[in-house]
């Protein structure tokens, strides 16, 4: 009996089958899905950053962690990961906010920051944009979780709405009599100018008192003049007028008395002897934030700052 053909058919047989077991194994080892669209993220969120107005727009997407630096996007899932950068703006990611998410959202800014734009000592915008900071600095270059959308947001704000109070700087003076003698003659004139301001911490004043000396010469005042700072916002001072020449006279009433602030502002009262003046200062009171910061941008078509915020 011829034995040789079944054996050669087995060995045929088994090469075939290990083969097919390997060929498997190298097709179960293939993904069975695809990494996160990068591009799509990016093509999300570009036109809201570039837009010239406030926009917005939603993405839904499956991934399990974001970042985002600056222009720079990374998803990743469990099939890999992919890159893709933004061609215009920088965009904060805002998770970890409440209202700033709101904001993102669509919620409006004056219901986020109702309390701020009511309290006319906080600046609101101020607030607003400290706390996109803050989100700033924390979450990019951060690895983040994802949720299953991601929402882009334009917001512009203008400090000149938020409705805050200005500073008030005042001075209070009056005027000490003085009695000058000459003989049997005695002229009441004015001796010194002394007052008190209340203000801003670190301000300063320049008080100068002009007019004539008492007596028959009419001679100017000279030297009346002083400056002064007030570290702790509040202080008192005081000029002295009489004459340095032997007669020490005072001044002649009446005489004028400038106030000069540091922003500029100037007052002028005239005093007799025994009168009081008043000059008060308003200062406008500004946002103080980085308007310089890579992710606030100052658009001439709207004369407003604008960020682009993004909930992931």
């Amino acid at each position: 009996m011829d034995w040789e053909a079944p054996v050669d058919a087995w060995y045929v047989y088994l090469a075939v089958s290990l083969v097919s077991v390997a060929i498997a194994g190298v097709v179960l080892g293939f993904p069975t899905g695809a990494p996160p669209d990068a591009n799509r993220a990016a093509n999300t969120i570009e036109p809201v950053a570039g837009s010239t107005t406030e926009a917005s727009a939603t993405w839904e997407y499956d991934a399990e962690t974001i970042v985002i630096d600056g222009t720079t996007l990374e998803l990743a899932n469990e099939h890999g990961i992919s890159h893709a950068s933004l061609n215009y703006g920088v965009v904060v990611p805002v998770n970890d906010s409440k209202r700033l998410a709101n904001i993102t959202r669509g919620a409006e800014f004056e219901a986020e920051y109702g309390d701020e734009l009511a309290d006319e000592d906080t600046h609101a915008v101020e607030t607003f944009l400290s706390e996109v900071t803050d989100q700033y600095e924390k979450n990019s270059d951060t690895r983040l979780t994802a949720s299953d959308e991601l929402v882009a947001r334009q917001v512009s704000v203008d400090p000149a709405d938020d409705n805050i109070r200005s500073f008030v700087e005042v001075v209070n003076f009056e005027s000490i009599p003085s009695d000058w003698k000459l003989g049997g003659y005695v002229m009441t004139g004015i001796g010194t100018v002394q007052g008190s301001y209340s203000g801003i911490d670190g301000n300063s004043i320049e008080m100068s008192v002009d007019g004539d000396y008492a007596g028959p010469s009419g001679s100017s005042i000279s030297d009346a003049v002083t400056d002064q700072t007030f570290h702790s916002g509040e202080g008192e001072f005081s000029v002295d007028i009489e004459s340095s020449d032997t007669f020490d006279r005072p001044g002649d009433s009446p005489v004028d008395v400038t106030i000069e602030f540091d922003n500029g502002g100037t007052c002028v009262e005239s005093l007799d002897p025994g009168s009081e003046g008043r000059c008060t200062n308003e200062i406008s009171r500004s946002a103080d934030f980085d308007a310089s910061a890579p992710f606030v941008e100052h658009k001439r078509t709207t004369e407003m700052y604008h960020v682009t915020l993004v909930v992931v």
